[in-house]
């Protein structure tokens, strides 16, 4: 049964590498980069790779457009045009925003507004993002700002030292009304684990903060696909903001001795199903409406000693995106792994054999599945953009999570009728009197202000079917 669901969403990052043991499929496992176990040197995630990696990129032009216009104000989605589940997009600066279809998606986040240890902001790409934040908002899609930092000792600095992070918090409200941003995403990311320990009272600070100064606000965290050596307490850390983005890729990467899946779903020690069930296990058991579960867009590309799935590896090429993989997969022929529940596939150059592992609608949907049948707040992704102007991929988010009923469909039955009207009038207390997160009285906020009044009532009005 499709449900409505709400909440936001906040990033912190930490890498850690896999590797797989052949010859025997069943016996791969994940293997520790070096220092891993205790948080040394690590694997940068993707966000601070392509980061790196596009520095000198000037920002979309198509983001830019509009900047002397007023921008609108944030629209109410129409009564039966709203998605099921949050659906969390990044949005990265040096992508366009050309492909979007805003109505499959419920939050843009808007990477990013660089940050400084000493609580000051650097580069922030161009934003306030005009254009796109007005066609966001008047598709009734929350703009997220994303704020960025991606050096341990930095990030220690700023979360530790009352003065800067004071600071911060005054500079990252004021740019978050710039754009008039309905939310604040923090990726916060750096292999030490000194800063971990210090994070959740962090996040709790500006969390309260951005709701007193800018109620309505929503604030998350990009968190861990793997809690490596217990550096991370997951549980507080989801009490500390409103939602987690999983960051739930990057198993396989640059540092593989091996091909292999980007985001398995199955198979090993970690994997997809092991990082909601195991990994953020008392999170997923009592409070799952604060779980994003994000998979990629992306895949990995190597030069291999043989065609065999998860052969040794010669070379890294690249990271990849899915509007190249896809339409290459068909050519190459798409390969199915069952033991990750993954695609890829593979070609020799005329000296090596080539193998591409990345995912595809199928794989996706399976992982979109996971988050449902454990009632999760949603799904996300890195990124808007890497998958061009292809289809594939909005039509799987609309077959997972289109079509909903907005408000007043407490039952998720997808019609509003005597039933849901039953509890319309338990849940009306007035305004002023919030429900707290994943309340199932929100089902009845039309105007999205966390209570049940007559405004909302007026909205139920027009959707009741009888």
């Amino acid at each position: 049964m499709k449900q409505t669901s709400k909440a936001v969403v906040a990033r912190v990052g930490g890498r850690a590498g896999v590797s797989c043991v052949l010859p025997m499929l069943a016996a791969c496992v994940w293997v520790l980069p070096p220092a891993a176990a205790d948080d040394g040197p690590f694997q940068k995630s993707i966000h601070q790779l392509d980061f790196e990696a596009h520095r000198d990129t000037p920002t979309s032009p198509d983001l830019l457009k509009g900047k002397d216009e007023p921008i609108v104000q944030l629209r109410q989605r129409g009564l039966i045009t709203q998605p099921c589940a949050t659906i969390f997009g990044y949005l990265p600066y040096w992508s366009s925003s050309q492909y979007l279809q805003f109505d499959l998606l419920t939050h843009l986040a808007c990477f990013s507004v660089e940050v400084n240890a000493n609580g000051s902001l650097g580069n922030d790409h161009g934003w306030p993002w005009t254009s796109v934040i007005n066609t966001a908002h008047q598709n009734g899609v929350k703009v997220i700002l994303v704020a960025t930092l991606f050096d341990s000792d930095d990030i220690l600095t700023l979360i530790t030292n009352s003065t800067y992070k004071d600071i911060f918090f005054v500079n990252i409200k004021a740019k978050m009304l710039e754009g008039d941003a309905d939310g604040l995403n923090i990726d916060f990311e750096g292999g030490a684990s000194a800063w971990k320990a210090h994070i959740n009272a962090f996040m709790a600070e500006l969390t309260a903060y951005l709701h007193a100064e800018l109620p309505g606000s929503e604030v998350s965290f990009a968190g861990p696909s793997v809690n490596w050596s217990g550096a991370w307490e997951l549980e507080g850390l989801a009490a500390s903001c409103d939602a987690i983005f999983i960051m739930g890729y990057a198993f396989w990467g640059s540092w593989s001795s091996t091909s292999g899946p980007n985001a398995p779903l199955t198979g090993g020690t970690y994997n997809i199903t092991n990082t909601v069930l195991t990994q953020y296990a008392p999170v997923t058991q009592n409070n799952p409406e604060k779980l994003i579960l994000g998979v990629p867009y992306y895949g990995h590309h190597w030069t291999t000693t043989s065609s065999a799935a998860r052969a040794s590896v010669i070379s890294f090429i690249s990271s990849t995106r899915f509007y190249n993989d896809q339409p290459n997969s068909q050519v190459y022929g798409v390969q199915w792994e069952d033991l990750s529940q993954t695609p890829w596939y593979r070609w020799n150059d005329g000296a090596n054999w080539n193998q591409v592992w990345f995912d595809n609608a199928g794989s996706l949907g399976l992982k979109y599945d996971l988050a449902t049948d454990n009632q999760l707040q949603g799904v996300g992704m890195w990124a808007l953009g890497y998958d061009g102007s292809r289809p594939e991929l909005w039509a799987v988010l609309d077959a997972h999570f289109g079509g909903c009923v907005g408000c007043g469909d407490f039952d998720g039955n997808g019609s509003i009728d005597g039933d849901d009207l039953l509890w319309f009038q338990f849940c009306t207390e007035g305004p002023e009197d919030a429900f707290p997160a994943g309340h199932v009285c929100l089902d009845g906020d039309c105007d999205d202000d966390s209570d049940v009044d007559l405004h909302d009532f007026a909205q139920f009005q027009q959707a009741f079917g009888g």
